[in-house]
C-alpha cells in the first residue's frame, strides 16, 4: 500500500489561503470567458502565453491582475479571467475517468450532511473531481480519507487536487482495494464511488459510527436495485433513499427567455443510507 498523506501545493506555486486575495498569481488555473460565452480553462505560467483558437494572450498580461478583469489578446479579442468554480472546472478538466459532475456533488453534500469537521472517508477516488468537493465541505477541521485501487488514477487525483485546491493537510490518499477493508472506525461518513458498490458495503458499514450516514453513487439501474437488496439485508444499514437530478439551464437574453437546446441529464444515482445502532 502506498499513501499520499497531503497535497503539496508549494510545488506548483499555489496556496489557499482562508481569504484569498483578488489578484491572480502565477500556477493559478483561471478561466477565460470570452464575449460569445464560451469558456476556456487554463493556468498561469510566468513567461508563457496562452493560446485560445487564434487569440493569443500573455501569462504576464494576467498574473497581478485582479479577478473580474477585462484582458485583450494579441488581436484586441476581449476575455474576462476569474478564478474556475467547481462547476466550471469539472466538464472542463481533463481527465481519464467519468467525473460527478456538480449537481451530483451537491446532492452528495446536502443529503449525505457532510459539515465542516466531519471525517469522511471515500471509496473510488478516479480523477479527485468529488474529492475536491468534500474537502471543501469537511473544511480544514475535518478529514477525507480517500481509497483508489489504482496507482495511476490516484496520481491523476493526487495532482488534480494540488492544482484545483492547493494545499489541503486534512487529505489523505491510500492506494488500495476497498474490499479489503479500510483502516478507519467510527468515522462520520463514508461515500462510495466505484463499479460495484455492493463488494464494499460491508467495508463501509463497518467505518461508519452509529447514526453515521452512507452515500453510495452508481450509474445503472441494476446496479441501483442490486445495492438496495443489499442494504436491505444487511444487519447494520436502514432508511435508504435514492435520487436522479437533471440539470436544464435558461438561455437568457433581452426578450428572448427559453430553455437551453442542451442539458446534463442522467449521470447517476445517488443513495443515501444511516448506520443503524449496534
Amino acid at each position: 500500500m502506498s499513501s499520499f498523506p497531503r497535497c503539496n501545493a508549494a510545488a506548483i506555486g499555489v496556496n489557499a489561503p482562508a481569504t484569498m486575495s483578488a489578484q491572480l498569481r502565477d500556477g493559478e488555473p483561471v478561466i477565460l470567458h470570452d464575449r460569445r460565452g464560451r469558456r476556456f480553462l487554463k493556468r498561469l505560467r510566468a513567461g508563457h502565453r496562452i493560446t485560445i483558437r487564434s487569440s493569443v494572450l500573455a501569462s504576464d498580461a494576467i498574473i497581478g491582475r485582479t479577478e473580474g478583469s477585462r484582458i485583450l489578446a494579441d488581436d484586441d479579442e476581449p476575455f474576462r479571467v476569474f478564478r474556475p468554480s467547481y462547476a466550471e472546472v469539472v466538464p472542463l478538466l481533463e481527465r481519464s475517468a467519468e467525473p460527478i459532475f456538480a449537481k451530483d456533488a451537491g446532492l452528495i453534500i446536502t443529503r449525505g450532511d457532510i459539515r465542516p469537521g466531519h471525517t469522511v472517508v471515500e471509496i473510488g477516488v478516479g480523477s479527485g473531481v468529488l474529492s475536491m468537493a468534500l474537502l471543501r465541505a469537511v473544511g480544514p477541521s475535518g478529514r477525507l480519507i480517500s481509497y483508489e485501487i489504482r496507482a495511476d488514477m490516484a496520481e491523476e487525483a493526487r495532482a488534480n487536487v494540488d492544482l484545483y485546491e492547493g494545499e489541503c493537510a486534512q487529505w489523505e490518499l491510500k492506494v488500495r482495494d476497498g474490499r479489503g477493508g479500510v483502516d478507519e472506525q467510527d468515522v462520520d461518513r463514508v461515500v462510495i464511488d466505484v463499479l460495484d458498490s455492493v463488494a464494499v458495503l460491508e467495508t463501509a458499514t463497518a467505518a461508519l459510527r452509529d447514526g453515521g450516514i452512507l452515500v453510495a453513487y452508481v450509474c445503472g439501474v441494476l446496479q441501483l436495485k442490486a445495492l438496495h437488496e443489499a442494504i436491505e439485508a444487511s444487519r447494520g444499514l436502514g432508511l435508504a433513499e435514492s435520487y436522479e437530478l437533471l440539470e436544464r439551464g435558461w438561455h437568457i437574453e433581452g426578450p428572448s427567455i427559453r430553455p437551453e437546446a442542451r442539458m446534463v441529464g442522467h449521470t447517476g444515482f445517488i443513495t443515501i443510507a444511516r448506520r443503524l445502532a449496534r
